[in-house]
Formats: C-alpha cells, sequence, structure tokens
C-alpha cells in the first residue's frame, strides 16, 4: 500500500491542494484524515481515476448502454 499527502495527490490529480481536501471533506475523494492531515492510498485514487474515464466513455457513447452495460 503506498500511502499519499494531499500534495501528492494535488500533483496526480492536477488539481489544487485546497480541492484535494474539499472533495476529501465532501467524501468524494477516498481519504482518511489523521490529526489535522490527510492521508490516501495510491491504488484506492488509481480505481477511482480508472472507473470516472470509464463512466465518461459510457456517458460519451450516446447512452447507448443498456443496464447490463452492454450496447
Amino acid at each position: 500500500m503506498e500511502i499519499m499527502t494531499v500534495k501528492e495527490v494535488a500533483n496526480f490529480l492536477r488539481l489544487k491542494e485546497a480541492t484535494v481536501c474539499r472533495l476529501a471533506s465532501e467524501g468524494k475523494l477516498p481519504g482518511v484524515k489523521v490529526g489535522k492531515s490527510w492521508r490516501f492510498d495510491r491504488a484506492a485514487l488509481e480505481r477511482l481515476v480508472t472507473g470516472a474515464q470509464s463512466d465518461m466513455i459510457g456517458a460519451t457513447d450516446g447512452g447507448t448502454k443498456n443496464q447490463s452495460g452492454k450496447h
């Protein structure tokens, strides 16, 4: 397991550090608050990004996917 800091996540996702903290606080990024600092599991973030890309691909195919995910 590779643990990342807010700064590392911001660089990885190309976001501002404040945005990373806000998204984590809103539960939109998987992270754990340790004291006043956030920590993130790189593998969980990679799964989130990969899943978001899959969702975007499905959204751009004209909405032709049915409930099973097939065309």
